[in-house]
């Protein structure tokens, strides 16, 4: 018997956690009119307890998935229009003259996809998020001190997701 877990064999292939891309429409999935992520999360999901009384016990069962924020952190270049104002746009718009909330307008919940790739540019993890909006958006904190570079930071909330087999 061998606790090897396969991991002797020459095909093994480990996930690298430099190797993806989340590619969200008119975000961050094409390269001219969109911001290169640096840093993402995979999709993280708890279950909500429910319990039935039973004579002198309590038997848990799970319930209802509660699907967890990601968070999302995409460089900050110049555009000539930036790609998450423009997201943030269609659910609430402010200018010089007045506050609009545009909730009720199609387009501002998302379906975004991650994927992860081999050595060879193929995909060997795919998930789909459906209905993505901004949760907290942050633009960055800025300091004549540092010639760092800005990004902008996104917690991501949506309604579920899903691994697609490759």
């Amino acid at each position: 018997m061998s606790f090897d877990y396969g991991l002797d064999n020459a095909d093994a292939c480990f996930k690298r956690k430099y190797r993806w891309l989340m590619k969200i429409p008119s975000v961050s999935d094409e390269p001219i009119n969109a911001l290169p992520p640096n840093k993402s999360g995979r999709p993280s999901l708890t279950f909500k307890n429910m319990e039935a009384q039973h004579m002198h016990e309590t038997i848990y069962f799970p319930g209802k998935p509660d699907w967890k924020p990601v968070n999302l952190t995409l460089f900050d270049i110049k555009k000539n229009d930036h790609p998450v104002i423009k997201w943030i746009n269609l659910m609430y718009e402010v200018n010089n003259d007045s506050v609009k909330f545009k909730y009720a307008t199609d387009g501002f919940k998302k379906e975004g996809k991650l994927e992860l790739y081999d050595g060879c540019g193929e995909v060997i993890e795919k998930w789909t998020f459906e209905n993505m909006y901004i949760e907290n958006a942050e633009f960055g904190e800025l300091d004549y001190g540092d010639s760092g570079i800005l990004y902008v930071d996104l917690q991501i909330r949506y309604d579920r997701a899903f691994w697609e087999k490759v």
